[in-house]
């Protein structure tokens, strides 16, 4: 009997870690260079959503960088 739960959930090795000064500026760097979340997440060892939530809370914006064009390829 399943209830639509994974058996095990898939977690980060930083998982509920602190953020470090060095992390947070790595965070700012990968957005303002327009790199995708899930590539921050991979590279800081933490979920997308850790990504996006402690971006958000910090006044970090993946999106400004979308928008002027610094992910486009040619």
């Amino acid at each position: 009997m399943t209830n639509g739960w994974p058996r095990h959930k898939r977690r980060s090795p930083n998982d509920g870690a602190t953020w470090t000064t060095s992390e947070l500026k790595t965070l700012k760097a990968l957005a303002k260079a327009g790199t995708p979340t899930s590539q921050v997440a991979r590279k800081l060892g933490r979920t997308a959503a850790a990504i996006q939530q402690k971006a958000m809370r910090s006044g970090i914006s993946f999106r400004a960088a979308k928008k002027s064009g610094a992910r486009r390829k040619k």
